[in-house]
């Protein structure tokens, strides 16, 4: 439960705007395709993008404005922890059980494979939480580098969904 305090202080002071924006380099883009049309676009900038999600796993897409993303990955990774934490705890009430019975030489039902089972168990949901954290700072990183690319009549994605079959498609559509 002290693992949750400074999460929380980290998500509520890293989602104040101010700070939010404060490392955001631009790059101005030309879009011109008559003369006088004239356009700047201001980018995101990708490494402040990934600094943020090593920071904390969300915040990258918070700053790209992706809500729902951010929303996902941080209680993702807060699923991963919590169930690394709980498995990392009876790993050590099973270790304390079992030594107990070894040095009282008392016959328990724990057997060293349940410890390394629990242990394996354990270590797989630490896995996903690393590479969940990895994820997110990618994602973030490339939404950062798309951010402004727009998605014209010569090319376009489609979700599709068929809800009698509960499947979801994607549609990738070129025109020349």
């Amino acid at each position: 439960m002290r693992l949750y305090h400074p999460l929380i202080f980290f998500v509520l002071f890293f989602s104040i705007p101010e700070i939010n924006n404060a490392q955001i380099t631009t790059r101005n883009f030309a879009i011109s395709d008559d003369a006088d049309l004239n356009d700047s676009y201001t980018s995101k900038s990708p490494k402040g993008a990934l600094i943020r999600s090593l920071i904390l796993p969300g915040w990258g897409q918070v700053y790209n404005r992706k809500f729902i993303k951010a929303l996902v990955f941080l209680g993702g990774e807060f699923y991963f922890m919590s169930r690394y934490l709980k498995l990392d705890d009876e790993l050590k009430t099973l270790e304390d059980t079992y030594n107990a019975g070894l040095a009282s030489n008392t016959i328990t039902s724990i057997s060293a494979l349940d410890i390394e089972d629990k242990e394996q168990g354990r270590n797989g949901w630490g896995w996903l939480f690393g590479a969940g954290y990895l994820l997110a700072m990618g994602d973030a990183f490339v939404d950062a580098h798309l951010d402004g690319i727009s998605i014209d009549d010569e090319f376009s994605v489609k979700l599709i969904s068929n809800n009698r079959k509960s499947d979801l498609s994607m549609q990738l559509q070129f025109n020349f």
